[in-house]
């Protein structure tokens, strides 16, 4: 069995037997009142951070981990750039890369074609787009993708794909938003699962909604009974 030794930093990471990564007590550091700890942090790509763990389907479980980590940092003072910059770099501490045995010849049938070949245009942002946030809620990235991914994506024949953003019926709502289009090229059944969770939470989320709306219509309509039959009496 083979034996992988990980780097000081990933102290408190453990390998199970199919090879990947998980945190023994999935804890975080706490940001100190200072923008020194910005400084400090290992630098990384937020959008990088985000690419790859949408790749590894693990940006669910993430996101609420990120939101949070925001929120501390808010509270110690920290401005956003030193929050932002904070907080990826401890998202890519918590969640390392996964790791993985030497692919075989199934895993790389697993992939899909796309997967093999390249991907250019997520770059080009159109300049009436404005500047992207880093971040959008799930629902909103996801539907975007869902939305305009048969407008910008070429498939060439020799395995190639080009994304032509500028043929978007709307900008996307943040970076992100571009990670997910690129998981949908070159890992589209992850896509596809991350879309119908999001779906069905969306779904789940309208019926509340619709629930909380009906029960309100009848208080009020109970509400006027009592006032006609107290104007009544």
């Amino acid at each position: 069995m083979a034996v992988s030794t990980l780097e000081p930093e990933y102290e408190g990471v453990v390998m199970d037997v199919s090879g990947r990564v998980g945190r023994v007590d999935g804890t975080s550091q706490s940001p100190r009142n200072s923008a020194a700890t910005a400084s400090h942090a290992r630098e990384v790509d937020p959008l990088s951070v985000t690419k790859r763990l949408q790749r590894d389907g693990r940006w669910p479980e993430v996101e609420p981990v990120r939101d949070r980590l925001m929120k501390e940092c808010k509270k110690k003072g920290m401005s956003k750039p030193d929050a932002q910059a904070w907080t990826y770099a401890e998202l890519d501490r918590l969640y390392p890369p996964l790791v993985t045995e030497w692919a075989t010849g199934s895993d790389d049938d697993e992939l899909g074609s796309t997967d093999r070949g390249t991907v250019t245009g997520l770059s080009d942002i159109p300049a009436s787009w404005g500047q992207l946030p880093a971040n959008a809620s799930l629902g909103a990235e996801i539907a975007w993708c869902q939305a305009n991914r048969l407008w910008v994506v070429e498939e060439k024949s020799d395995g190639a794909t080009v994304v032509h953003l500028k043929l978007a019926r709307s900008p996307a709502p943040s970076w992100s938003a571009l990670g997910w289009l690129e998981t949908s090229i070159r890992a589209y059944s992850k896509f596809v699962d991350v879309a119908a969770k999001v779906t069905a939470t969306h779904q789940d989320e309208q019926d509340m909604v619709r629930r909380e709306r009906m029960a309100i219509d009848e208080i009020r309509s109970l509400l006027a009974e009592m006032r006609e039959d107290s104007d009544g009496g």
